[in-house]
């Protein structure tokens, strides 16, 4: 049996799991090679990446500059080619911004195969049993490649689907999964949890698993969710981008942040967010990713916006493939007028007050021009709400958020808890730690 899956584009190991080290690094270079062989055929992609005539292995990759989402987004269609290694045929994609500016993405289509691919695989290691059922309960439009990245993964298994959406009302998916014993959902966390507590637990009963993507779930939502419903498991379903397609995927042993990566067509570095140095293994440091293709868009050392770090422990399940914990958002930050803040200083205010995970708080920025209202949602596991004078005594220490709350601009400061359904959503039904409204 070929261990490789022959099709346009890299070489997909059929199981990763199922490869020695030496058997996926040899694999990574020669889908390394395509690459770096494909960027350099094109003019504009060559004259984009100058020092890629010293390329010739993943091992140098560090004489490439780190490619920012900002640099991404200045060379992106329509307004520069200088990214785009062709055919002019394929699916056209817009990330949601959060990692920076929002960025257009042109994938052929013979890289959305090597993405449904993978998302296949990675189901396929979570799952042993994979899903017969799936609701498709991703954000539908908006150029976003959620909610097709799921279709093509249920093709890849012979699911049947339910292109359902984020958009329906959960009364409506509900009423679906009863009536067709759907066994999966696979949603953003804040949909998948307003649909599982309130429904009735009954009207769940084909449910066997909700599988998450878009953002981590965080402690709060998987509990609240595993409480309305026993038994279900609840599972990343992919880590995963609209620039790079699928990064990790989930064995039966991992959970949470944690992920294998796809090593055979992903090459991931931790570097430290200053210097831009590579940081020992074990160690916390941002992500820079590189997807292996030889279509599409060359992507070299990409700042994904991510921390996280990379396993020195094997993993139980024997795979060779190398293990990542993700560990928040990168500077994840917000510019209220001319001050900017970020989640990491909100936690550090909040954390005094039962706050451990950004998932559990969101800072709302409420503009009635010329003034603006700033709300403090706290998630029902918080003990209690501080007041808003507590609130701006622990936050003197973090200089900006302090201007921010202390602004002539704010008209006034709550500190509440409240339910995780009330958190602010974005567009594409992500839940942000910080959030503007004009």
């Amino acid at each position: 049996m070929s261990r490789t899956t022959h099709r346009a584009g890299p070489d997909l190991a059929a199981d990763l799991d199922a490869l020695p080290a030496a058997e996926i690094a040899a694999l990574r270079t020669a889908n390394f090679a395509r690459t770096v062989a494909a960027a350099r055929s094109i003019e504009a992609v060559n004259a984009r990446y100058p020092g890629l005539a010293d390329v010739y292995t993943p091992d140098d990759l560090r004489a490439l500059p780190i490619l920012t989402p900002a640099a991404l987004a200045a060379g992106s269609p329509p307004r520069s080619a200088e990214f785009v290694l062709g055919p002019s045929g394929g699916l056209v994609l817009r990330s949601s911004g959060t990692s920076g500016e929002a960025k257009t993405m042109f994938h052929s289509w013979e890289f959305k195969q090597q993405v449904d691919a993978l998302g296949a695989r990675g189901l396929r290691a979570l799952l042993p049993d994979p899903p017969r059922r799936i609701a498709d309960c991703m954000f539908p439009g908006g150029l976003n490649g959620a909610f097709l990245f799921v279709l093509g993964l249920a093709e890849n298994l012979g699911a049947l689907a339910f292109p359902l959406g984020s958009t329906t009302p959960v009364a409506e998916t509900a009423a679906a999964i009863a009536a067709h014993d759907i066994d999966t959902i696979i949603a953003g966390p804040a949909y998948g949890t307003e649909l599982i507590t309130e429904t009735p637990a009954e009207q769940l009963r084909s449910l066997r698993h909700f599988l998450y993507l878009g953002e981590a779930i965080g402690a709060e939502r998987e509990r609240l969710v595993t409480e309305a419903l026993p038994g279900v498991s609840v599972r990343s379903i992919a880590y995963s981008t609209n620039e790079t397609g699928p990064i990790g995927y989930q064995c039966t042993h991992q959970s949470g942040g944690t992920h294998h990566l796809h090593d055979d067509v992903m090459i991931v570095e931790v570097v430290d967010q200053e210097t831009g140095d590579p940081v020992p293994p074990g160690t916390e440091g941002e992500l820079l990713v590189t997807p292996l293709k030889d279509t599409g868009m060359a992507l070299f050392r990409y700042r994904i916006g991510d921390r996280g770090r990379i396993e020195t422990t094997p993993c139980p399940c024997g795979s060779s493939a190398q293990v990542l914990t993700l560990l928040g958002r990168a500077g994840e930050s917000m510019t209220v007028d001319v001050w900017t803040t970020s989640a990491d200083q909100l936690l550090a205010t909040l954390r005094p007050f039962g706050v451990s995970d950004v998932t559990q708080c969101q800072l709302q920025v409420l503009w009635d021009f010329p003034q603006y209202t700033v709300r403090v949602l706290l998630a029902p596991s918080v003990p209690d709400a501080p007041s808003a004078e507590a609130l701006l005594r622990e936050a003197k220490a973090q200089w900006q958020l302090h201007t921010i709350l202390t602004s002539r601009r704010c008209a006034e400061i709550t500190v509440e808890r409240a339910p995780l359904g009330s958190f602010a959503q974005n567009e594409r039904g992500k839940v942000p730690t910080l959030y503007q409204r004009f």
